[in-house]
């Protein structure tokens, strides 16, 4: 038993959340089509891991990413669901692009701070991620527009169902002699 509690520790992979919204021309960008949702039973523990095993949506939840690796940025999730952008464009799944102008901006802000480009930066627990393209003022995006970012991906942290992707990657001893002992928490 004490090898498989090891391997168990050793070998567990991450799996956290965090949270998101796009807008462009003052309209919510819609997540909840099933193309932009992995099935469930596509959650796997072991073998191989495609890009869409690594970070996506599940059960047309628009709002929570779940992210099942280390190194996954941003970028990636967006391209999982055919969406490209840099400083100054956006081009969505559908390939309408938007360029910056004299009037309308791309702005992305992150945990309430603005940043040039999201793309190659990591995914951590619980960030809060807003990407807006039109032409409203930085004030009115930090102040109102960035609280419509849910700030719910630590409960997901902190459900445990494995079979949904939507569990903790706790891996304290305690919780580990719990599972392998069916013990519910």
């Amino acid at each position: 038993m004490w090898w498989y509690l090891y391997a168990w520790i050793k070998f567990a992979k991450p799996h956290y959340h965090s949270n998101f919204k796009m807008f462009i021309n003052w309209e919510l960008v819609d997540f909840t089509d099933d193309k932009y949702s992995e099935d469930v039973w596509k959650c796997k523990l072991d073998g191989e891991m495609s890009p869409k095993d690594r970070v996506h949506l599940h059960e047309n939840n628009p709002d929570v990413i779940h992210i099942h690796h280390e190194w996954v940025a941003w970028g990636h999730f967006f391209l999982n669901n055919n969406f490209i952008f840099w400083e100054d464009y956006l081009i969505t799944d559908s390939w309408e692009i938007f360029n910056e102008d004299e009037e309308n901006k791309l702005i992305f802000i992150l945990n309430w701070k603005i940043i040039s480009n999201p793309y190659n930066r990591m995914i951590k627990s619980e960030d809060r991620l807003l990407i807006n393209y039109w032409n409203e003022t930085e004030d009115f995006l930090i102040n109102e527009r960035f609280k419509q970012v849910l700030n719910n991906s630590g409960e997901y942290n902190n459900k445990y169902d494995p079979w949904t992707c939507s569990g903790t990657n706790e891996n304290s001893i305690l919780f580990l002699i719990k599972q392998l002992l069916h013990i519910k928490h």
